[in-house]
């Protein structure tokens, strides 16, 4: 495991519990009781075994009632316990998971609900190595108050000055992590990917993001679901709008390969999508974008659209890539020439049609974040009164809603372009962030008639990161 140096644990606490997270005794070891059996687990969720844990009864008392409760022999609970006290031990690889993460600075603090005698026999047998991870221990035998209550998590807090947004909580019961978000603390009962869960509650997400991308030297392939690579233009044209990457730039037309078509005919024409892209990102000689603007009116159909392709023999329309090019348009203030596409992307929006993605781009994220794109390169103010109602509304419905981080990324700049409070997706993004510091391939577009989904790691790390940078500035 390598630690990022963007951490920022000044005021960061770490929460967490001691059995089902350290430790996973063999709670279904049954009992004789009454000609059938009882679990352990069943025992340890009695009222009696909780005021033993709380130490109102002791052992002793706690073990006469529960025989005479359940008609079972006292001696065989105590011979049992004593078993466990003996044989059991901490998960090593779980340990050093904090270990690591207190090198960072973090508080961690052990909050177990666990009975006196327990707790005496486990702080014998475990040695320093596994104590030392922890600044201070609450126990509820101390306390006198147990896991959920309120009152618990109130104490911890109070006697730690930890702060409850700052502070991360892990247990493995759902109920225990319920009642500590309820009193603003965060937490999880998801141990699968501790890690990484930890790393991204105490590093700094736009700081780590950025330190994934300058590794890369530029570099970010992109490749489809069955792990295929394409050399392309596109992803690394998006990329560069919001980061940093390496690209070779053409004296005029773009093309969306920028090696072997795959997929596709061997020999792939030019196409507007990424022409304009890249007119957009790295813009040459003004005289050269109109001279492409002028060509571009010789492939607008019919219905006033323009087309995908700079080749008459593919008559094809997609509204992302139509509103792509009317940025372009915009942009160079000649956005007065294709009124037909500007009516079409206006009725899009009020009728929702982007809703479930178009021929080549997957989700409805990508219309709606190409459309405030479009508001920021504009100097049109009716263009601004006409599209930014609809959109809010239209991107108001959309929190929330599921997504890949591709998707909530778009959605996250979305928002933050119209000042719309998105707090669910953006945690929901930054929790996505992976060990390295980047976020997974998604789905940025598809290639239909090869059933292939394409995406790029540095595509959805950098719209990460913008995204969360513009939030934290805001």
């Amino acid at each position: 495991m390598v630690l990022s140096n963007a951490m920022k644990p000044k005021t960061t606490t770490i929460l967490v519990d001691l059995g089902g997270i350290f430790m996973h005794p063999p709670v279904e070891n049954k009992l004789q009781a009454h000609g059938s059996t009882l679990s352990l687990r069943r025992i340890m969720s009695t009222s009696d075994w909780m005021n033993y844990e709380c130490g109102v009864l002791s052992e002793q008392e706690c073990f006469a009632k529960l025989a005479e409760k359940y008609h079972f022999q006292a001696s065989e609970l105590a011979d049992m316990i004593q078993k466990l006290r003996k044989t059991t031990t901490y998960d090593q690889a779980v340990a050093s998971i904090f270990r690591e993460i207190k090198r960072t600075g973090a508080r961690i603090f052990l909050v177990s609900n666990i009975s006196k005698e327990d707790y005496a026999a486990l702080r014998d047998s475990w040695d320093e190595t596994f104590w030392s991870i922890f600044d201070g221990v609450f126990t509820s035998f101390a306390m006198g108050v147990r896991k959920p209550s309120l009152r618990f998590y109130r104490h911890v807090l109070r006697a730690t000055r930890a702060v409850p947004h700052r502070t991360f909580f892990i247990d493995d019961r759902p109920e225990n992590v319920l009642a500590a978000l309820s009193i603003g603390i965060r937490g999880t009962f998801e141990t699968a990917t501790l890690y990484r869960t930890l790393t991204n509650f105490i590093g700094d997400p736009v700081a780590r993001g950025l330190a994934f991308l300058r590794r890369q030297n530029g570099i970010f392939p992109t490749t489809t679901q069955q792990n295929e690579t394409i050399a392309e233009n596109y992803a690394p044209l998006l990329i560069l709008e919001v980061s940093l990457v390496n690209l070779k730039c053409p004296s005029r037309l773009w093309n969306f390969f920028s090696g072997d078509p795959k997929y596709t005919s061997d020999t792939y024409p030019d196409d507007l999508d990424t022409t304009s892209l890249g007119l957009l990102t790295v813009p040459p000689d003004p005289t050269i974008v109109h001279s492409v603007l002028d060509e571009m009116h010789d492939y607008i159909d019919e219905d006033g659209n323009v087309q995908i392709y700079f080749d008459h023999s593919r008559p094809r329309i997609d509204a992302v890539i139509s509103l792509n090019v009317l940025t372009l348009f915009h942009k160079y203030g000649r956005s007065h020439e294709i009124p037909g596409t500007m009516e079409w992307i206006y009725h899009i929006l009020l009728n929702r049609a982007y809703i479930n993605g178009t021929r080549y781009y997957s989700n409805a994220e990508w219309f709606l974040y190409y459309v405030t794109r479009l508001l920021g390169v504009s100097n049109d103010s009716t263009l601004q009164e006409r599209f930014e109602a609809p959109l809010r509304k239209r991107v108001a419905e959309r929190v929330g809603a599921d997504g890949d981080a591709c998707c909530l990324g778009m959605r996250v700049l979305t928002c933050n372009y119209l000042g719309i409070e998105n707090h669910p997706d953006r945690q929901k993004l930054a929790d996505m962030q992976q060990e390295d510091g980047g976020w997974e391939a998604s789905c940025m577009y598809m290639f239909p008639g090869a059933d292939r989904k394409v995406g790029n790691r540095g595509t959805s790390s950098a719209f990460a990161v913008k995204a969360l940078e513009d939030w934290a500035e805001r």
